[in-house]
């Protein structure tokens, strides 16, 4: 079985890397940096998911996989009129353009041979009005993605969903106002955000395990707050 990650050389996409290793997977990581010396099974790329053309070359030489995470992704501290037009153009290939073209790429693959899993990465930032406007545009966008693959290549196979945590205990939270931080975390149920961990354990169950009927969903993950 073999597996590809996006941004999996940390925080999330490591846990997930790790998780999909220990279930088996041959597992393949992209990001930017890479990861030093990884562990037996796992194989990482130097790839910057903003460049679509540079992405598909190194999926193209990995091969058919069984499950593709599509977890790279980027958010800013910028209001609306703080972007320019190079910077809207950033974050919409990184978090939404390459991740969309690079699914429907694999899904045709997968639908081919029978059969895949793809999970992408939403958030919560996808279906509230969230200050980084552009941040959240991505995520609604990835997950209306993932529902029309499902339409499109479920039928042969393809089982596409989105997670959309709320925050998570990661390098990405240094980014949100205290403010905003603490105020979110006072109305989850126990008083904490999710962590790596968790996220990371229902990407594997949903690329695993779960019934094949979940299929163009989103899971919430937000410890009990709908924020929508």
């Amino acid at each position: 079985m073999k597996a590809i990650v996006t941004g999996g050389n940390r925080g999330i996409g490591l846990e997930i890397a790790k998780k999909l290793l220990a279930k088996g997977f041959e597992v393949h990581v992209l990001s930017r940096s890479g990861i030093v010396s990884p562990p037996a099974g796992m194989i990482s790329w130097a790839a910057d998911v903003a460049d679509y053309e540079q992405t598909i070359r190194i999926v193209d030489r990995i091969g058919p996989a069984d499950v593709l995470v599509n977890n790279a992704g980027i958010m800013n501290t910028k209001t609306a009129s703080d972007y320019c037009h190079d910077e809207i153009l950033h974050i919409l290939n990184v978090n939404l353009i390459t991740s969309v073209r690079l699914s429907v790429r694999v899904a045709e693959q997968m639908a081919g041979s029978g059969g895949g899993r793809i999970v992408s990465m939403g958030s919560i930032a996808g279906e509230i009005g969230h200050p980084d406007i552009w941040y959240g545009i991505s995520k609604a966008g990835i997950v209306n993605a993932m529902r029309s693959l499902a339409r499109t290549f479920g039928p042969r196979g393809v089982i596409a969903n989105s997670v959309a945590p709320g925050p998570v205990e990661t390098d990405m939270m240094q980014s949100i106002p205290q403010e905003r931080k603490d105020r979110l975390q006072a109305a989850t149920i126990r008083q904490r955000f999710c962590t790596a961990e968790e996220v990371a354990e229902t990407v594997c169950w949903l690329a695993t395990a779960a019934p094949a009927c979940i299929n163009g969903e989103v899971i919430d993950l937000n410890n009990g707050v709908n924020y929508r």
